[in-house]
């Protein structure tokens, strides 16, 4: 069945299992092939990537197109009509803001403004076609529930032993560059580094994260650890600071963020500050 891509699209893509494929990114993308339609997880952003996506989906000649969203994330969602795809699914409680830029904003930022040059991405409207109620089954994929880095946040299974873990945690090196991992609820996404550690990571082999490298089970659990480290360090030193003194929650985000040598632009201030 994947051998239908040709070999050119197969220099793009890694094979997970059977029916699993991997596109490289930031986000990455998975695409499952089912015996009739191709789902296609977190399409993420830019044109070059939708005309790589549109190849690959044409090579695999199936009429029905299917686009998973894990959350409203901008870069997550960009291309997400750009690629084809017959039907769009998203959480329930994340559908509002991806077809809602300012909604989508707002909740992303803090900020109530449409446009700035202090966005990383700025997607435009994308229709929800289908909305789902996680945890739930679409087809043969096992649909989680991911609160925490948003609060509908979903994630996939698939019959390849594969977890797509979308944006419950993150990679070594955005960790580095970031500072603050981005959770819209660090308790929620705690409780869910907790879940996947003990209920998903055991029952699979391939653990794919959208920023960050793919994982087997030790990997897996390792980084889910460094992540959970990360967010109680953070609170610990935002504790310690407000026990000091009343602050703003502007120059709280810029110790954090020069305590972790983070990064530091206008960007992640707005994006720590949430």
């Amino acid at each position: 069945m994947i051998k239908e891509l040709g070999d050119k699209p197969l220099k793009s893509i890694k094979k997970l299992g059977k029916r699993t494929l991997y596109l490289r990114g930031s986000p990455a993308t998975l695409i499952y092939i089912s015996d009739n339609c191709v789902y296609v997880v977190d399409p993420g952003v830019g044109s070059k990537r939708a005309k790589k996506l549109r190849s690959i989906i044409r090579g695999l000649n199936k009429d029905r197109i299917m686009c998973l969203l894990t959350h409203y994330h901008s870069d997550h969602i960009a291309i997400a009509e750009k690629i084809g795809c017959s039907e769009i699914w998203a959480s329930y409680q994340d559908s509002l803001f991806i077809q809602d830029p300012l909604l989508r904003n707002y909740m992303t930022y803090g900020y109530p403004f449409i446009a700035s040059k202090y966005f990383l991405y700025n997607a435009p409207s994308v229709k929800v076609t289908h909305v789902l109620n996680a945890p739930c089954k679409i087809g043969e994929l096992e649909i989680l529930h991911l609160p925490g880095h948003t609060l509908g946040q979903i994630g996939v299974l698939t019959d390849d032993s594969v977890a797509y873990l979308a944006d419950s945690f993150f990679g070594s090196k955005v960790l580095e560059y970031a500072g603050i991992p981005y959770h819209f609820n660090p308790l929620l996404a705690l409780n869910t580094l907790e879940y996947v550690k003990e209920e998903i990571v055991r029952d699979v082999e391939t653990l794919v994260i959208s920023h960050g490298p793919i994982l087997n089970r030790e990997e897996g659990r390792s980084l889910i650890e460094e992540n959970k480290h990360r967010i109680m360090k953070i609170m610990n030193i935002v504790l310690d600071e407000l026990s000091k003194s009343p602050t703003s929650i502007a120059k709280i985000t810029l110790k954090v963020l020069r305590a972790l040598n983070a990064n530091i632009s206008h960007t992640s201030l707005m994006l720590g500050m949430v």
